[in-house]
């Protein structure tokens, strides 16, 4: 693009950064001290941000007549975030709620309605800022991550192990709290299988006690592991279950998908895009009856699960970082160049 580019991350503006409360409004300062600074010696053409918290710096630009194009980049959109966490996994009532409303989710929409233009990864995001008002067609765009190249190197392979996978942190927002109940009934009812959890090895003996006895010694939690060693274990598994409420784009669901899993989601971040019945199985959020139906389905016809599989493989080949930041790049020069005329 024939820029400069100057970054900032985080430790560069924090203040007071081994505090442990007022985080978001610690950084919200601090970014803007730091790029108020900045913006007093540099003329700058664009600036993108990463997060929620600058709104008191986005507050304050909107005053200057002569200011750069501000662009919103999200790995998901906190907002929308916010949204899922009130009616999935973490709902406030009453005072709480109102304090919430107030504070967080109040300058979180404020940085995003005052933001130019708007990058995320996953078309379920793009469609909450249109239906929020919060952009136009011609203010976003949605661009999508890509795979490390090792994942692209992985040749697919039709016969695998009867494991059922899930690989992420262990955590609500995506959807672990339904996953004993769904993985025991199908484990109760396919003897043959097991269930693997990748990327939880902090919660290990906690997920193990999640389980009856019964089925505890076909259930295993691995610790840390290197990359390759990673790839092996997903090559193997024969079907990838994430029951996710909200994800920016899903790595790990195109991560699966490379390595020849068959998916099992939900209509959240890549799983927002793909064909159901054809390149994976889209099931309802907190629909446990369906997830257990569709793990299922794919243990009992291996054809339909193949031809996922190989679908699935083939649709996360077009995530290629070449190709997805020349996207980004037209997507800015074209910004840039509109605003110009």
């Amino acid at each position: 693009m024939g820029h400069e580019v100057d970054v900032i991350q985080p430790e560069d503006f924090e203040l007071w950064p081994n505090q442990v409360r007022a985080k978001k409004y610690r950084q919200a300062i601090g970014i803007f001290l730091k790029v108020w600074q900045l913006l007093k010696i540099k003329q700058y053409d664009l600036i993108e941000f990463y997060g929620d918290e600058y709104w008191l710096l986005l507050l304050c630009l909107t005053r200057k007549k002569k200011r750069p194009i501000i662009v919103a980049h999200v790995d998901g959109i906190e907002l929308h975030d916010m949204d899922k966490e009130q009616r999935f996994w973490l709902p406030r009532t009453g005072l709480k709620k109102w304090l919430y409303q107030n504070t967080h989710y109040r300058f979180s929409k404020i940085t995003f309605s005052l933001a130019d233009r708007f990058v995320c990864g996953c078309q379920d995001d793009l469609e909450y800022v249109y239906k929020k008002g919060l952009f136009t067609l011609e203010q976003a765009v949605c661009i999508s991550p890509a795979l490390d190249e090792k994942f692209h190197e992985i040749l697919f392979q039709e016969t695998k192990e009867k494991i059922i996978l899930f690989l992420g942190s262990w955590i609500d927002r995506k959807g672990i709290r339904i996953i004993p109940d769904v993985v025991t009934k199908v484990l109760k009812t396919f003897s043959e299988y097991q269930f693997h959890v990748y990327g939880a090895w902090y919660a290990k003996e906690h997920i193990e006690q999640l389980f009856p006895k019964e089925i505890n010694d076909r259930i295993k939690v691995f610790e840390k592991l290197a990359q390759e060693q990673l790839i092996e274990g997903i090559k193997k598994s024969s079907i990838f279950f994430f029951p996710s409420y909200s994800e920016g784009f899903g790595l790990a669901t195109a991560e699966a998908m490379s390595c020849g899993c068959a998916v099992v989601t939900t209509k959240t971040g890549l799983g927002s895009i793909l064909v159901d019945g054809e390149e994976a199985l889209i099931c309802r959020f907190d629909d446990t009856e369906q997830m257990v139906q569709a793990l299922s389905t794919l243990i009992l016809n291996e054809a339909l699960r193949q031809r996922i599989a190989i679908r699935g493989y083939n649709k996360v080949k077009q995530f290629v970082w070449q190709k997805q930041i020349e996207k980004l790049e037209r997507a800015y020069v074209n910004w840039l160049n509109h605003q110009e005329e």
